[in-house]
């Protein structure tokens, strides 16, 4: 009989403290929740903000290398993306002295409140890069001019398909000609790498930084074409490989792209 009472009475000892958990469960419910929304709506100003500093970001590396402030801004707002919590609500760019100044707005709405959104703005400013002038003259490393912040063409012969009126995806400008086109440098600058693909994607490419965020590459050469090496220093002009037909290739042709920030760009900007 005493063994039965010991237990009913910690039975009713867990009873009791259900209860209370239950009660203690529904009172801070709405409270967790409070918190819940408040660091969702923290993470989606944290993004907004660092996808506004990354268009800033990237169009300030346009418009002080390249000196064109439509392509700035056309990449810029690439940049951003096609957020869906959040909208990018300016993004211009200005040259003046020869200074790059860009400003870019995001709205950015509060959750579950019919209020008007929190509009965050965001600048950078910098200087011209190797002397690009706002009316489109650009002095390279090897001291010639040439119109409009213009590389020189990577190949002697006429251009073919593009980013623009070729394929969806398509990421640079196509030099068809004949296997050994002797293929040069666009501009002076560093060979950042020179990769071998294999019968696949680009083949074997060669990569050069040309400083302030600029990179060229030249595709589709075959393993023995490439005549220069991963750190060593190129002149514009000057010869580095020939054209192949190697990796995901339809013919004979050169593949070259520019990319500004690790995003490629149309490369007629640079080059007509």
């Amino acid at each position: 009989m005493e063994a039965l009472q010991r237990l009913a009475h910690r039975w009713q000892m867990v009873w009791n403290r259900k209860g209370a958990a239950t009660v203690e469960f529904v009172s801070i419910l709405p409270l967790a929740l409070l918190i819940s929304l408040a660091l969702w709506q923290l993470v989606i100003f944290g993004v907004a903000i660092m996808d506004t500093h990354s268009a800033i970001r990237d169009a300030v590396k346009i418009a002080s290398t390249t000196g064109d402030v439509d392509l700035a801004e056309e990449e810029g707002k690439a940049s951003f993306g096609k957020a869906t919590g959040y909208k990018l609500k300016s993004l211009k760019v200005k040259i003046e002295n020869h200074q790059v100044k860009v400003r870019a707005k995001t709205d950015i709405p509060f959750l579950f409140m019919n209020t008007s959104a929190y509009t965050y703005s965001g600048g950078s400013e910098a200087p011209l890069l190797n002397n690009v002038s706002a009316s489109g003259m650009m002095s390279l490393a090897n001291g010639s001019v040439l119109p409009g912040g213009k590389l020189a063409s990577p190949v002697d012969v006429p251009p073919g398909c593009g980013i623009i009126g070729c394929y969806s995806g398509h990421t640079g400008q196509d030099f068809p000609g004949p296997i050994g086109t002797e293929v040069k440098a666009a501009e002076a600058g560093i060979v950042k790498q020179v990769t071998n693909l294999g019968d696949s994607s680009y083949g074997t490419y060669i990569v050069i930084d040309h400083g302030g965020g600029m990179e060229t590459l030249y595709a589709h050469m075959y393993r023995d074409q490439p005549i220069v090496q991963a750190g060593e220093r190129v002149e514009r002009g000057q010869p580095i490989g020939a054209i192949g037909n190697n990796g995901n290739s339809s013919g004979p042709h050169l593949h070259f792209e520019v990319k500004i920030g690790g995003r490629p760009v149309d490369p007629m900007a640079f080059l007509r």
